[in-house]
């Protein structure tokens, strides 16, 4: 049934929907030892309206409001929370007399004198999207979600719910109540393990299955060579040698930890470039480069519990190899990926898996002989729990050899290890896409038809503080993701 108001009554109307998406509260800035989410409740009233919009009614006696501009005074139980708010909502009038709104809003970080009429600005803004939906009697609620640009709330976060009771439309004695959470900007931190430049072998250990490698470093680089010549063997384990550094790490509350290395050369009579982090003695999570393939392993000792690998030709050299862990709950996100160095943005390969605390599934025997081109021993079962936590990094090289190949060898360069928080994305009606950006960190937006891919990469436009995309509606369906970009 389409329904008609005339004017005034949807002006009346929308005064209830306005008002709804005012009580947000600006926030103030975080202390610096801030990292945990912090809550909160305001209360905030009308104190103006400088755009009263405009009213519409389509032929079919749709009515919607737009261009309205109102805003309020925040006040709230905790100091750090106060300020003006400005909001401009889209209103949809519906049949049975509610009113659905969605819209953006800027909040300036700053206080209001006594009489509640003279705001001083302190500095920083918040970006904000809202959604929610006004009743007949003209009660109200909304969530709120955004992020803080400049100052020190740039990439701060905030989600809040509000409401207000029924009553007379734009009545600034009637309060709106919020309660909500500040959280921490999104973890953001990048240690450079070793940059190779002092040409000199520090903390570094070698180690290997049936021979030790020799580890060297020149020109820049970091080199694993070793010469199995005269072992025959067809155990996995027993051609992979390796230079390890102490290095402790922990995934933990959504977060991420990336092992990235520069793979710099990979001569042909190696089998595959190895870049690793170790949980203990014998134990860590393992990804392997090859000329013509990729595989995910998890060592357990003596043993490879082979995850996943697919077929794939990249370069074997100019590439940076990437291995990141991320928090999933009780699980861990595995995701190995390989860039072009001289094109960051350029994604060559890339494989997720996800690791439970069950005996998860592993390629068998022939899916591995399928893989590699050989039968081979010392593959086993994944031992089970998911590893958050570790203390080393290493490099290495491993070789499929009948004892007659000369030796291996792998050069690296640039070992990382980042922590970070990939930022949940905000999609405003399907188009716009909304995340922080941390000072130092970037990030690619890829969109795909489903959550399996294939992933392709979107354009992005960057404003200080945050990143926004309006990417054209043309599909059916399409999901987008954040990948932390080098």
């Amino acid at each position: 049934m389409n329904t008609r108001l005339d004017q005034s009554a949807g002006r009346r109307a929308f005064g209830a929907s306005v008002l709804a998406t005012a009580l947000v509260p600006l926030l103030a800035v975080l202390p610096a030892t801030g990292q945990t989410n912090t809550p909160f409740t305001a209360t905030s009233w009308l104190t103006g309206v400088p755009m009263p919009g405009l009213l519409c009614t389509n032929a079919l006696g749709q009515v919607c409001f737009k261009g309205n501009v109102h805003v309020l005074r925040v006040q709230a139980d905790d100091a750090r929370v106060a300020g003006r708010l400005q909001a401009m909502p889209d209103v949809a009038f519906q049949a049975d007399g509610t009113r659905i709104f969605s819209g953006a809003a800027y909040d300036e970080v700053g206080t209001w004198d006594a009489t509640g009429t003279n705001f001083t600005r302190i500095g920083g803004a918040w970006d904000l999207k809202y959604r929610g939906v006004t009743q007949a009697d003209g009660s109200i609620q909304y969530n709120m979600a955004g992020y803080g640009i400049g100052g020190t709330i740039d990439g701060l976060r905030i989600e809040l719910a509000a409401t207000r009771a029924a009553g007379p439309t734009f009545d600034p004695a009637i309060p709106y109540l919020a309660s909500g959470t500040i959280k921490p900007a999104p973890v953001s931190s990048s240690l450079v393990v070793d940059d190779f430049e002092d040409g000199v072998i520090t903390g570094w250990d070698a180690g290997g299955g049936s021979r030790m490698p020799v580890l060297s470093e020149t020109g820049g680089h970091f080199t694993v060579r070793c010469d199995w010549t005269g072992v025959a063997t067809s155990i996995a384990t027993a051609t992979l040698a390796w230079g390890a550094r102490d290095q402790s790490w922990t995934v933990t509350g959504g977060h991420t930890v990336e092992l990235r290395a520069d793979l710099m050369a990979l001569n042909q009579a190696s089998d595959s470039a190895v870049i690793g982090i170790n949980v203990g003695p014998g134990q860590g999570y393992v990804f392997m480069k090859s000329h013509g393939w990729f595989a995910m392993c998890k060592a357990n000792q003596t043993t490879l519990a082979a995850l996943c690998g697919d077929k794939v030709a990249t370069p074997d050299a100019g590439v940076v190899m990437s291995l990141a862990l991320t928090d999933a709950g009780q699980n861990l996100l595995l995701t190995a990926r390989v860039f072009d160095k001289t094109d960051p943005t350029k994604l060559l390969y890339e494989r997720a898996y996800l690791d439970t605390p069950a005996s998860d599934e592993v390629l068998s025997s022939q899916g591995i002989a399928d893989l590699v081109g050989a039968s081979l021993s010392g593959f086993g079962s994944d031992p089970g729990a998911a590893w958050k936590t570790g203390q080393r990094a290493w490099l290495g090289v491993w070789q499929n050899t009948d004892g007659t190949k000369p030796a291996a060898e792998a050069a690296f360069d640039n070992l990382e290890l980042r922590t970070y928080e990939i930022p949940q994305v905000g999609i405003e009606r399907a188009v716009q896409l909304t995340w922080p950006a941390p000072t130092g960190m970037n990030y690619a937006v890829e969109g795909g038809p489903t959550v399996q891919g294939p992933w392709l990469p979107v354009n992005d436009v960057a404003t200080p503080g945050l990143k926004q995309m309006t990417v054209p509606a043309n599909d059916v369906m399409k999901v987008f993701r954040l990948r932390q970009a080098p």
